[in-house]
């Protein structure tokens, strides 16, 4: 009788140690994961700041590209303008003479 009940303690004690390390394998999976995840927030964090620079960045250069892109066009109506002014001078000077 004393044999049993010791053989049943035995087995008990057996499946609380299995427990005990199947509880503690999984707390330690748990962690890892945790940390993973930690680790994973942190480095959404840089990419969403990295990718906020890089907008502010575009919108500059996209900025001055539109005003290099306008600048050659300004000239060529400056030209335009001068040149018709030319002509319109010529043409002027030219009747003034012929009265």
């Amino acid at each position: 009788m004393q044999e049993e009940m010791q053989g049943e303690i035995i087995l008990k004690l057996n499946d609380h140690e299995n427990r005990i390390s199947e509880t503690a394998r999984r707390l330690e999976q748990q962690e890892q994961q945790i940390k993973a995840i930690g680790e994973l927030s942190l480095n959404v964090r840089e990419l969403a700041v990295t990718m906020k620079s890089m907008i502010r960045e575009q919108i500059s250069h996209s900025e001055r590209i539109t005003r290099l892109e306008r600048a050659p066009l300004s000239r060529y109506e400056k030209l335009i303008c001068s040149v018709l002014s030319a002509v319109a001078g010529a043409a002027v000077g030219f009747l003034l003479n012929l009265l």
